[in-house]
């Protein structure tokens, strides 16, 4: 009904202007200030609780999904509706807002462009922005709005929230063409992992590349994407731990590309997200040299209670067994190394003995 008018007959203006009264934002009483003791232009703060089913907050909900309605229809939204929205309010006006953020970004341009606030994500405020960044349930991700959101906000606003609706858009649009949003790639690593909660940052957005890589979502377009971000992330020179998201990608990319990239991260960061699979992975290699150095690194792993993994241990062995199996010219020199790091593991019958799978 509200997407048309429709049904309505002439009863809509009636409809219409009683939406808009209840609308207006409320006001505090104040002693002596006019017929209602209401002071004008002062807002009054919503119910703790109440926020959502306010009838000012559910009155503008309807009157914007109205103006949803007029827009599909003839491109454009009503300026008195327009008008409310631009009175900004409290946290669940925000949400109102931001579930419409993308209709107004596309089909009232001169309206959003005068207000950039609709735009900001400021910490401690509820701007209709961070409302449609943080809505999981969010009307599509839609890239090109993310890429109208300040570069520098919405790498601190990734900061905040490492995993989480914020990383899925972010990561989301990089693979689906726009490369360009986050700037150049070592910088915006380093500009992520700046400051508190920094290394968790960079950790959750390497995650959700690796999500994205291996589900292998069909609106992709850009081939290389988490590789050039991976390996800008490897030549940023981020805080230690910040590569432990590389973990998850044991389950994606191809072994030539995985194998060197994955032993840098190790070497980075040795506690590694699902650090059993890596090491599941690298064994799968054992004439490759990459992939013993990343079960050594593997192995050096801080773990709770100064225990080492047990998957780790048992793949790191059987990597060991097949790499010194192997004809003497094609054995890798890394073997040894791995020997040592089994050993200082607790691995301690492979201290003078053959390898065996344990």
């Amino acid at each position: 009904m509200w997407r048309t008018g429709g049904g309505l007959g002439g009863a809509l203006p009636a409809v219409l202007g009683r939406l808009h009264a209840l609308a207006e934002p409320p006001t505090t009483a104040t002693p002596g200030a006019g017929p209602a003791g209401r002071a004008a232009g002062k807002e009054q703060e919503l119910p703790a609780g109440l926020v959502e089913s306010h009838p000012a907050v559910r009155a503008l909900d309807c009157l914007l999904d109205y103006a949803a309605g007029r827009a599909a229809k003839d491109g454009g939204m009503p300026g008195d509706v327009l008008g409310l929205a631009a009175r900004g309010g409290d946290a669940a006006v925000a949400g109102v807002l931001g579930a419409r953020l993308p209709l107004l970004h596309r089909h009232a341009t001169a309206f959003a462009a005068a207000h950039p606030e609709l735009y900001a994500l400021v910490p401690g405020r509820p701007p209709p922005a961070a409302a449609w960044l943080h809505d999981r349930r969010g009307p599509g991700l839609d890239p090109l709005l993310l890429a109208a959101l300040d570069r520098g906000q919405l790498l601190a606003a990734r900061r905040e929230e490492p995993a989480g609706a914020v990383a899925f858009r972010v990561v989301h649009a990089l693979l689906t063409g726009h490369d360009g949003l986050l700037g150049e790639p070592r910088a915006a690593w380093r500009e992520l992992a700046a400051g508190p909660g920094g290394a968790e940052a960079a950790s959750g957005f390497l995650m959700y590349l690796a999500l994205f890589t291996s589900m292998r979502p069909v609106d992709r377009t850009s081939v290389d994407t988490e590789q050039v971000w991976w390996s800008a992330a490897l030549e940023a020179g981020l805080p230690p731990g910040a590569l432990a998201g590389a973990g998850d990608f044991a389950a994606a990319l191809p072994d030539e590309v995985w194998l060197p990239l994955a032993r840098r991260s190790a070497a980075h960061t040795p506690a590694q997200e699902d650090a059993g699979r890596v090491a599941e992975r690298a064994a799968a290699h054992p004439g490759s040299s990459d992939a013993l150095l990343l079960a050594v690194h593997l192995l050096t792993r801080p773990a709770p209670e100064g225990a080492y993994d047990g998957d780790v241990r048992r793949h790191a062995r059987a990597l060991l067994r097949d790499a010194e199996a192997l004809p003497a010219p094609e054995c890798p020199a890394e073997t040894a190394q791995l020997r040592r790091a089994l050993v200082e593991a607790g691995e301690v019958d492979l201290a003078g003995a053959p390898a065996t799978a344990g």
